[in-house]
């Protein structure tokens, strides 16, 4: 019998992986643990959280009763407890699988793919058959651009669960993704055999099949997805692209209009409609809808297109003209920061190469080139710090670095470092503390975190976060053997 299958508690059903309970010296926390366990199997959520947070009071140190406390949390919904409650497992157990599933899996929704991954090839490393964790670790390798090892953890997935369809159709987007149709038909007709009720295996089956260009049988899946889930407004807008392609003006629109109505938010629904309007020659309808999507999205230059030729074919010349204008005015963007982005990758390698003078130089052209890209202020900011330590120019680069893209726990990183070298503990804290928030799991950070708290007389924060690193640090090593 599988791990998996051997569940001590309804709490575990949370993570899938067995319980590995220790009893704490304070007979009381135990008595509350369990009781907490007991209301928990019962979907008294309340009553475990109460029990749960008196046993943490009678022995703080109870790895288990935090881990619980997560659990609990995260299913009543309060995410940022959880994950509190789950890294303080952690810092007291570092080895705890459990917590460290239910942490790669905050990880990952923080969007720390990397992170997330170093953690679950630990778990898989350890427990094997838990095809859940080896499907989690796919869809981390997978945002982390690791495509084919995600694809070996789905088929490992597939094959300890044969009758699971989640795992073929996940393989199929992947496989789709990649430009691999053939597998991707493959996989995703297996899934639709084992579970044909199921609206996502017909759905991406139908994507799968009109990539190769099988428009017929695309529709037939597409169509199955909608009758089983009607309000699916992706299979909606594939029908209609499928139906567009075949010519099928009316039924097209119908189609597009439906999944317009469902998803009105989204852009390419919009864009679709016009198409098809500027198909059937109805160019004041394509201008409405497409109007639509180019203020849903101002940077969608296909939309634009599209619109600057329903101008044209109205007779509208001088708002064609503009509508052209932003779209080469768009492409000129797109040329830019495309060379931008070279010169940053080469003053890496010059970087690397000790050449740090020519580096600057081409960082300095790639800021020129495209101001709104975030990339070589970062750069910058580092290499100066290298030749002008105490200059406040990288403080600022990397501010203006963050303010660009404020989603990079890199950059927050190093600024962090920026300011701590500066002297301005308080300022690095931030930052650090919003780069963890990008990346709970990167232990570098959190080693440099807790050298800030030490220098702000913050001792139990820091001893906190070194435990923390230590447990993370330790989960690296073991998911790199």
């Amino acid at each position: 019998m599988r791990r998996r299958a051997r569940l001590a508690s309804a709490l575990l059903v949370f993570t899938g992986l067995p319980a590995q309970q220790s009893a704490p010296q304070d007979q009381g926390a135990a008595f509350y643990d369990r009781a907490g366990l007991a209301e928990a199997q019962r979907g008294n959520w309340g009553g475990a959280l109460a029990n749960f947070q008196k046993a943490i009071q009678l022995a703080p140190e109870f790895a288990e009763a935090h881990y619980h406390l997560a659990v609990v949390y995260a299913r009543l919904g309060d995410r940022a407890q959880a994950f509190k409650a789950c890294q303080q497992a952690l810092r007291l157990r570092p080895d705890y699988p459990e917590a460290l599933y239910m942490f790669a899996g905050s990880c990952h929704e923080a969007g720390d793919a990397e992170g997330a991954a170093t953690i679950l090839k630990a778990l898989v490393e350890r427990l094997p058959d838990f095809s859940e964790a080896r499907y989690n670790l796919a869809l981390a390798l997978k945002d982390a651009k690791q495509l084919e090892a995600a694809a070996e953890q789905l088929r490992a997935a597939a094959a300890l669960e044969p009758r699971n369809p989640k795992y073929r159709i996940a393989l199929g987007i992947l496989l789709a993704e990649q430009q691999r149709t053939e597998e991707a038909i493959e996989a995703l007709g297996e899934a639709a055999q084992l579970e044909p009720a199921n609206p996502e295996a017909h759905y991406n089956l139908g994507v799968a099949l009109a990539a190769a260009g099988r428009t017929a049988e695309a529709g037939k899946h597409f169509r199955e997805a909608i009758r089983l889930k009607p309000g699916h407004a992706a299979a909606r807008r594939g029908l209609g692209l499928s139906l567009l392609h075949e010519g099928a003006l009316a039924a097209s629109e119908a189609e597009l209009r439906q999944a317009a109505a469902v998803a009105p938010q989204d852009p390419d629904n919009w864009n679709n409609l016009g198409m098809v309007h500027l198909r059937q020659r109805r160019f004041d309808d394509a201008i409405e809808v497409l109007q639509r999507a180019v203020s849903l999205n101002p940077r969608f230059i296909k939309a634009w297109s599209n619109l600057a030729q329903a101008y044209q074919r109205a007779g509208r010349v001088a708002e064609a003209r503009r509508a052209a204008e932003r779209v080469r005015g768009l492409l000129a963007e797109q040329r830019n920061l495309g060379r931008a982005m070279i010169l940053t990758q080469t003053a890496a390698q010059r970087l690397e190469s000790g050449d740090t003078r020519t580096a600057i130089a081409q960082l300095r052209e790639a800021i020129a080139a495209s101001p709104g890209f975030a990339d070589p202020y970062a750069e910058l900011g580092k290499a100066l710090m290298r030749v002008a330590p105490k200059s406040e120019e990288p403080v600022g680069l990397l501010r203006r670095a963050a303010e660009l893209d404020p989603g990079k726990a890199e950059i927050r990183y190093a600024l962090g470092r920026a300011l701590l070298q500066r002297g301005r503990a308080s300022e690095a804290l931030t930052e650090l503390q919003g780069a963890l928030r990008l990346r709970p799991c990167w232990a570098q950070a959190r080693r440099l975190l807790a050298e800030v708290h030490a220098k702000l007389g913050q001792a139990e924060a820091a001893r906190s976060e070194q435990q923390l690193a230590k447990a993370l640090e330790a989960a690296a090593v073991s998911g790199a053997r």
